[in-house]
């Protein structure tokens, strides 16, 4: 008799995935910030964070700093994608970043985890130069609670009364326990330089907004190019210039011809710039994807589209997006397949949201939902943890 393994399944679609071809040696562009010294593999302390961009943003802003006041003098190193290294400029002493021909490998994220062998393999290597912190371990500093007097962490996002090891009672919460009680105390992300606010005038035209247009595999919910065809008609037909924003391995390419398409210039893996152009439009839009992120780093007010799910039921991305939105939003809380399967209806509910955010009218629009009431007593249920 013999055992048949099933091929593991996309998330989203439940397409299969392909099986992972091995990758003899990772390679990396490495990211000196500072002169000091490297010490002995005693004292370097290695951060792996492999995640999804919505986990990404929480790990220097709240999990990073965490780690970096319990292991005073230590010699830091983080190791991630492509593209990051200005999220780390300012507390890591190198940032090592996957190269770019790598970048399919994130295809295998999920959340703060991953499930490539390929990382895996990474991270058990660089066991051999320090201590390392792997990405899922990165995540237990986002869901876990800490006891301040041993240092234990505990993955739980449930309360505790004391530490399971020492016995202490002085607890840090999780993230997502307490996000009143981290909120204020976040290490927010750099502004971009004076410099990079200067080059950001060569791309942005008065009165731009910014597109995300999701088009990642593992999950699906990519809204077809004929919607943001009449997006785009939207837009312009309202007096907005349009830009074409995201990583190029996580969103489509843009339908219209003369709309400047930066997800596939050189310029954007410079993440400084990228804040700096999305610091001088008047808004961005994004749908089922996390890159409010960007906009909410530099004050751009955003308007999302989101599942009620999301956002105030079973998934964590409601607390993720608590924790590290500063700028003024309009959501728009709808079911990603009533969008695909009435365009029109949805491109009107992107005109409703932005004349809205325009007059100053930031309130929720719950509309394309099977039950509304049902979902604004979802609202209201998970506003109260927050009480």
């Amino acid at each position: 008799m013999k055992i048949i393994v099933p091929k593991a399944q996309n998330p989203g679609d439940k397409t299969p995935i392909e099986r992972e071809v091995k990758i003899p040696d990772l390679s990396f562009n490495i990211h000196k910030f500072n002169n000091r010294p490297k010490p002995n593999s005693n004292n370097i302390v290695f951060i792996c964070c492999f995640a999804e961009f919505g986990c990404v943003t929480l790990a220097p802003t709240y999990c990073i700093p965490r780690i970096i006041a319990s292991n005073p003098g230590k010699y830091f190193i983080l190791v991630g994608w492509y593209g990051r290294e200005y999220l780390y400029r300012h507390l890591m002493d190198e940032y090592w970043e996957i190269k770019e021909e790598f970048q399919y490998l994130r295809e295998y994220c999920r959340a703060f985890h991953h499930e490539s062998k390929n990382l895996a393999n990474l991270e058990e290597k660089l066991k051999n130069l320090g201590h390392v912190i792997s990405s899922s371990n990165l995540g237990h500093y986002a869901l876990g609670a800490r006891c301040t007097a041993c240092g234990g962490l505990w993955g739980t996002q449930e309360p505790l009364e004391k530490c399971k090891g020492c016995g202490s009672e002085v607890l840090e919460p999780s993230l997502f326990n307490n996000v009143n009680f981290w909120k204020n105390k976040i290490t927010k992300i750099p502004s971009p330089s004076a410099d990079k606010l200067a080059l950001a005038d060569q791309y942005v035209k008065p009165n731009t907004v910014g597109v995300f247009a999701r088009g990642i595999k593992r999950y699906g919910r990519n809204l077809q190019p004929e919607f943001y065809v009449k997006l785009i008609n939207l837009l312009e037909e309202l007096g907005y210039n349009v830009l074409w924003l995201g990583e190029k391995q996580s969103v489509q390419p843009c339908p219209v011809p003369h709309i400047l398409d930066m997800s596939k210039m050189p310029e954007y893996r410079d993440l400084e710039l990228v804040l700096a152009v999305i610091s001088k439009l008047k808004f961005t839009i994004q749908f089922w994807t996390a890159s409010t992120r960007l906009a909410s780093m530099v004050g751009t007010p955003y308007i999302l589209f989101e599942s009620p799910d999301q956002l105030w039921g079973n998934g964590q991305e409601g607390f993720r997006r608590e924790l590290l939105t500063f700028s003024p939003y309009k959501l728009a809380i709808c079911h990603f397949l009533n969008v695909v399967e009435n365009t029109d209806k949805g491109i009107g509910l992107v005109r409703r949201c932005i004349s809205e955010l325009e007059s100053g009218n930031c309130e929720d629009i719950l509309d394309m939902l099977e039950d509304v009431d049902l979902v604004k007593k979802q609202r209201a249920d998970w506003l109260g943890k927050f009480k």
